[in-house]
């Protein structure tokens, strides 16, 4: 009988031990606390939809003990004058007129963890007051409970702004497309339209494909883009943004086989909404796209001069389309470039050729960064040149051939190619250069 009485009296003890324990582990959990998930300053855009707009501000409660918080959110006046003095400035609280907070007393269950303050913007009111961007909104949150707040995270400033509601493109005035010489058949191309709100409603709209829209583009960039050809290309899609939802995505249809080489342009313009106004700066997007025109092959070039080059590292290595031989500038016995910038070549093709893009291929290796920037410039008779392109790589490096698209096609039988820049000093070099056109006939 001994024993087992100690036996149980042992037993007795280490479940004291363990009733000790997870005391002391309870007592070492974080309280909880109440913030807003996005504390601080919010600049906040309404849209003028004709609707109250009702904000969400998202609230927090963390920590690992389960308590019921009882908060309430506050318009805290003396927020304002701090403000003011942190971003010197001269903010105005926002009259109530112009809001309502709808939720300011609430409870949050002990296993609640997220939960939100409203407030309720009444846009027709505060659009029409000349001070609307003077104005702010501070809100603090203060607890009723045990749960406390985290004076951190416990006050926001909302500086609201009044916006007209309008929609657009968001592809951006010009939207570039390059199709590659492998590409075949059909080949689509998006262009999003969308509003900056939640869309409640159908809204109709025009979408025209606007000549009137390239030529003023075409005169702004000083350009002189064509069309396609009539059948080679299509606007499809329903021109409607439907109630629910606040994209639409209309998409233009290329036929390749159709299209002809070169550079083209497609100006679509958006008009006549049913509902609100189009951005004037969303209205209108240019498509460009270049068909890529086939490689002039190598067989066709031949270099006519040059400035300088090291050993056996000539400029005809650059069209030898032999990606392990390079043109490289003079150069000291210390490896230091000593013919200096620009370093120009001009290299002559057997034919005319109508040129739409380069191509450049820099060493791969450790040196790879060397080559910086120049540019191309074409010619009919080797004395009077256009320019072409520009190119740049940056100081990044850059593996592989980096296509440089010239703006517009020029036609000529002579290339100069002008380095202007190093990110290695005066040491320059090009592993190959190739060119795209079309043979003129």
């Amino acid at each position: 009988m001994k024993r087992i009485y100690n036996f149980g009296w042992m037993i007795s003890g280490l479940l004291l031990l363990a009733g000790c324990d997870i005391s002391n582990r309870d007592n070492n959990l974080s309280e909880p606390l109440i913030y807003f998930i996005n504390n601080g300053e919010i600049s906040l855009d309404l849209y003028n939809t004709g609707e109250d707009y009702t904000y969400n501000i998202p609230i927090f409660k963390s920590g690992l003990i389960k308590k019921e918080a009882f908060i309430e959110a506050l318009v805290d006046e003396n927020l304002v004058e701090q403000y003011n003095r942190e971003h010197n400035t001269t903010a105005e609280l926002l009259p109530e007129t112009y809001y309502q907070v709808v939720n300011s007393n609430q409870t949050m269950g002990s296993s609640q963890q997220k939960g939100n303050v409203q407030v309720i913007f009444k846009t027709e009111l505060l659009k029409e007051d000349p001070k609307q961007e003077q104005y702010v909104l501070p809100i603090s949150l203060n607890s009723k409970g045990e749960v406390q707040i985290n004076q951190n995270k416990g006050s926001v400033i909302i500086s609201p702004t009044v916006k007209p509601a309008t929609f657009g493109f968001t592809c951006g005035s010009t939207l570039q497309e390059v199709i590659p010489i492998t590409a075949t058949g059909k080949i689509e191309i998006a262009l999003p339209i969308e509003t900056p709100f939640a869309n409640k409603w159908d809204i109709d709209f025009t979408a025209i494909i606007d000549q009137a829209a390239l030529d003023e583009w075409n005169e702004k960039n000083d350009l002189e883009y064509t069309q396609p050809v009539s059948g080679s290309f299509e606007l499809v899609g329903e021109q409607r943004l439907v109630a629910g939802k606040n994209v639409q995505t209309l998409k233009v249809i290329l036929d390749k086989e159709k299209l002809g080489y070169g550079w083209f342009a497609i100006p679509v313009r958006l008009s006549n909404p049913s509902k609100f106004d189009i951005n004037a700066k969303q209205s209108t997007c240019v498509i460009t796209i270049l068909n890529r025109m086939e490689q002039i092959p190598y067989t066709q070039w031949s270099v006519e001069s040059y400035t300088s080059y090291q050993g056996s590292e000539k400029p005809e290595n650059m069209i030898d389309n032999n990606e392990n031989t390079r043109w490289h500038v003079k150069y000291n016995n210390s490896g230091v470039g000593t013919a200096g910038l620009p370093q120009t070549f001009v290299f002559k093709l057997n034919s005319s050729y109508a040129i739409s893009e380069f191509e450049i291929l820099r060493r791969g290796d450790t040196y790879n960064t060397d080559l910086k920037g120049g540019y191309f410039e074409i010619s009919a008779d080797g004395t009077n040149w256009t320019k072409a392109t520009t190119f740049d790589f940056g100081t990044e490096k850059r593996l592989g051939f980096v296509s440089f698209y010239c703006p517009k096609v020029v036609t000529g039988r002579y290339i100069k190619m002008v380095i202007t820049e190093s990110n290695r000093g005066a040491n320059v070099s090009v592993e190959e250069l190739k060119a795209y056109g079309k043979a003129n006939k």
